[in-house]
């Protein structure tokens, strides 16, 4: 199964139940864990509930949600492109490089500015508390 060096954990498929092991540090950070790709793409496709399936391919949000949001973002990018708005710096650590967060999709120009690092955490608090989003 493996040396001592690496150390596997034996587990059953969450998909067909057959055993099969992974290394303990690739275990410890799934939260499902599959023999092969197909299992895990056939739970993909036919047991995964759709709030955690890929945005992008369904994930729970409508067709008409998902093009607000694409034109929320193509409407900004073509206004900071224009020089119509400026690209500012992370509102919480001042880094330069950051992105725009959109609050709401129907306000395109509507933004806050934040480096990936922030940003993520305001994606993991609307999260958390989804009351924040109305």
């Amino acid at each position: 199964m493996g040396s001592n060096k690496n150390p596997r954990v034996v587990f059953n498929c969450d998909n067909c139940g057959e055993e099969s092991s992974d290394k303990a540090s690739h275990y410890k950070r799934k939260k499902r864990h599959f023999c092969n790709q197909s299992c895990y793409s056939g739970f993909r496709a036919n047991k995964l509930p759709i709030e955690e399936q890929n945005a992008y391919k369904g994930g729970g949000m409508s067709d008409k949600d998902k093009s607000i949001r694409i034109k929320a973002r193509s409407c900004l990018n073509h206004a900071v492109r224009d020089n119509k708005i400026k690209r500012l710096p992370c509102e919480v650590c001042g880094d330069s490089k950051s992105e725009a967060h959109h609050h709401d999709y129907s306000k395109p120009l509507d933004v806050n500015w934040l480096c990936d690092t922030h940003h993520h955490e305001e994606h993991k608090r609307i999260n958390q508390n989804p009351e924040l989003l109305k």
